[in-house]
């Protein structure tokens, strides 16, 4: 009897043990399973934003290829320039005078968020990107800059001169060839640096003024 007792304990711990190997394997499995369907989300995601970009890198080098040659010459990137210029000095010049004021111009910055500390987050997005990050003037400074005459007022061609020549120095910064074109592989590689760049401002932005929410509260 107690040989037959110790038997059956040991098929009992036996199978006890057998089931503890399977369980760890089963467990092993579904982990092994979840990482894996982690890993595939995040390569379906990167293949979905690459997709994104691809697709936005045709439409815009497509509407700015006018002439077909599959490159964009400087003529073809500022030949909207003008246009986009007029619109964006009639949105400023609220007055329809067909002059910027100073109180015009300062008035278009002033939605940008007074309560974010512009040296915090410029030194953020330096501290990222591993290089300098030149200091903005501020709005008066800008709009004696864009006066060039020092009337007080900005016209439409002091305001279209800086637009070209702002847009002039991003062609010839994408134009990495220097060749005085700009190809499908240029704009795509401006366009995904643009793309992180920005995304790092935007967490810098939020980084600061989670900063100041933790620091100050959020009460009025």
């Amino acid at each position: 009897m107690k040989l037959g007792k110790l038997a059956l304990a040991g098929i009992a711990l036996s199978l006890a043990g057998g089931m503890n190997v399977e369980y760890a394997y089963s467990a092993e499995s579904e982990n092994d399973r979840a990482t894996h369907v982690a890993a595939d989300r995040v390569t379906d995601r990167a293949r979905h934003r690459h997709g994104k970009l691809r697709l936005k890198v045709y439409r815009i080098f497509n509407a700015l290829d006018t002439d077909g040659s599959d490159t964009i010459t400087l003529d073809e990137w500022l030949s909207n320039i003008t246009q986009k210029a007029e619109k964006q000095f009639d949105r400023i010049d609220t007055d329809d005078d067909q002059l910027i004021s100073l109180e015009e111009f300062l008035a278009v910055g002033s939605d940008r968020g007074d309560d974010i500390d512009r040296d915090a987050v410029r030194a953020c997005v330096a501290d990222a990107l591993g290089q300098d990050v030149p200091e903005r003037p501020d709005r008066e400074t800008r709009f004696d800059e864009i006066d060039t005459n020092d009337d007080g007022y900005i016209d439409f061609d002091e305001f279209l001169d800086v637009k070209t020549d702002k847009a002039t120095d991003r062609f010839h910064h994408i134009d990495a060839d220097g060749d005085g074109a700009i190809t499908k592989q240029e704009l795509a590689q401006a366009l995904k640096q643009h793309r992180e760049r920005r995304g790092i401002v935007r967490e810098c932005v939020a980084d600061q003024r989670e900063t100041s929410q933790l620091m100050e509260g959020d009460d009025v």
